[in-house]
């Protein structure tokens, strides 16, 4: 390795950068980081010796002998990056640079030494007035700290000792005043207790002549106000007395009238659901007879069907004939089923509605000597809701279940209507049953 490339390796510049750290540590004058400073500044100038003897060994150097070490200081600079960096209260910061520092020698143990003693002793030369100038520079730091503390101190006793002598003579004018104003409200608190004192005399003397005055006073004009207003006192009690009882006879009369006209309002609402109640019977009692009038007529062709024969002049079976009646039977009895259903469920209506008129005409009398009127408003609104709400006729008349009498079956007229198909499908034309 040549000694120019020997001195412009990088670990030089890793070494100066390291010292302006550490000169930025020692400005700031804490005492408890020297050792860590001196050990780091120790291994420096161990290194530097090396810087001695280069001119003639730098040949038995290697750049892979130097890199190791340059990695070591680097992370001693990354240190001390991050205690200037955080601040004074970081100080283990530069203990780790410090430990760091000390793990090179285990990186040096591989470079050369010196053959003679006269590069040995000019190397531990070297390194010892390293050592010494790294020594003398933290006294220099220690000193310069010391002094500045010491005037400090100096600056601090000297206003200390100003700042007491100007408290106690505060102190003395304070206590003085003190006992001035002391002495000033004993006497004030003498005159004021006797002051109080006849005060207190006056206004229980004042008081005792006030309020005998004011007892005949009120007395008086009680017996004054007393003669004039009995009287009227007496008259508005009269005029009440009357008011009270015609608003007694005037609600009396609003209970009447209050009756009376929902009596009227029953029995016209009663009457309406009478006339529809007989409108009802009547055109539910025609469809009956309608109904019944229908089967009759769906019962002559089937008598015909059985008595009259259902041949044609040849001997052969007039089925044409036969089917003719049995539809002519089958139409009047479904008609007769709808009518006959139709009139039931008209009955079954009136009913329902007549029903609800007699309720309306017998509810007032039947309420009319219960006093309790809640109970009294709850049969109404009762009532109403079961005149005026939903389906009331259905379930009144069928109980919730559709009326039996709605169920009339025409089953038997669907039998024949069947049998008499299947017998047209099984017989060829013209050919009579055996």
């Amino acid at each position: 390795m040549l000694r120019s490339d020997f001195d412009s390796h990088a670990l030089w510049g890793v070494l100066d950068r390291i010292d302006d750290q550490l000169t930025e540590i020692v400005d700031e004058h804490q005492p408890a980081e020297m050792p860590f400073i001196e050990r780091i500044k120790a291994q420096m100038a161990y290194v530097r010796s090396f810087d001695v003897v280069a001119s003639t060994r730098a040949a038995f150097f290697h750049p892979q002998m130097l890199a190791p070490v340059q990695t070591v200081w680097e992370s001693v600079e990354n240190s001390l990056s991050t205690r200037v960096g955080s601040g004074v209260d970081y100080t283990n910061y530069l203990h780790q640079a410090a430990d760091q520092a000390e793990t090179g020698l285990l990186q040096m143990a591989a470079w050369p030494r010196p053959y003679g003693r006269g590069g040995e002793v000019n190397q531990m030369n070297t390194l010892f007035e390293q050592l010494l100038e790294a020594q003398r520079i933290s006294i220099d730091a220690l000193n310069t700290e010391h002094e500045k503390l010491r005037n400090e101190i100096t600056d601090y006793d000297a206003r200390v000792e100003a700042k007491r002598d100007e408290v106690s003579a505060e102190l003395l004018e304070a206590h003085a005043k003190l006992e001035s104003l002391q002495a000033t409200i004993e006497e004030q608190k003498s005159e004021l207790t006797v002051a109080v004192a006849g005060a207190k005399s006056a206004v229980e003397a004042l008081d005792e002549k006030n309020s005998a005055a004011y007892k005949e006073w009120r007395s008086a004009r009680e017996a004054a106000f007393n003669e004039d207003f009995q009287p009227l006192r007496d008259s508005a009690a009269e005029r009440l007395d009357a008011a009270e009882a015609e608003y007694a006879e005037l609600i009396g009369a609003k209970e009447k009238y209050t009756k009376l006209v929902s009596a009227i309002a029953a029995d016209e609402v009663a009457s309406q659901f009478e006339s529809e109640a007989d409108w009802g019977r009547r055109v539910g009692n025609r469809f009956y007879l309608l109904g019944f009038a229908l089967l009759l007529v769906a019962t002559v062709p089937l008598i015909w069907l059985i008595f009259d024969g259902t041949k044609s002049d040849d001997g052969t079976v007039d089925w044409t004939a036969i089917i003719t009646r049995a539809a002519i039977g089958i139409l009047a009895g479904s008609a007769a089923t709808v009518a006959i259903r139709l009139g039931s469920r008209l009955i079954n209506n009136a009913n329902a509605i007549k029903r609800m008129e007699l309720e309306l005409r017998a509810i007032g009398p039947f309420l009319a000597n219960v006093s309790e009127k809640p109970k009294v408003d709850d049969a109404f609104i009762e009532l109403v809701g079961k005149a005026f709400g939903n389906t009331y006729a259905e379930t009144t008349s069928t109980g919730g279940k559709d009326s039996t009498d709605d169920k009339t079956s025409v089953t038997t007229l669907a039998q024949l209507l069947e049998l008499i198909e299947k017998a047209r499908k099984v017989l060829p034309p013209g050919q009579t049953p055996s």
